[in-house]
């Protein structure tokens, strides 16, 4: 599925994914750019062995505190794992 997306400054874009979850990427001067990243603004307890819980960005400057995340740094939204290239801190 493709979002739309917002040029938000010269070298930064952003669009916001299913259920609200706001995703940014880097725009290089020669017109490539970086990966799509979630934006973690802090990080929570474990809730189980090996899973914790981080807080993720989203629309209109809104937070979900409740996002798993693993052992392996892997944030899950939407039902998928996305690896540490994904999402920045």
């Amino acid at each position: 599925m493709r979002y739309p997306i917002e040029r938000v400054s010269d070298n930064w874009e952003r669009r916001i994914v299913k259920n609200g979850y706001v995703q940014h990427r880097e725009v290089y001067r020669n017109g490539t750019h970086g990966e799509w990243q979630f934006y973690i603004s802090g990080f929570g307890p474990m809730v189980e062995v090996g899973t914790g819980r981080c807080t993720v960005l989203m629309e209109g400057g809104s937070y979900d505190h409740f996002v798993p995340i693993d052992a392996d740094n892997r944030i899950k939204i939407n039902g998928r794992w996305y690896d540490r290239r994904y999402w920045d801190h």
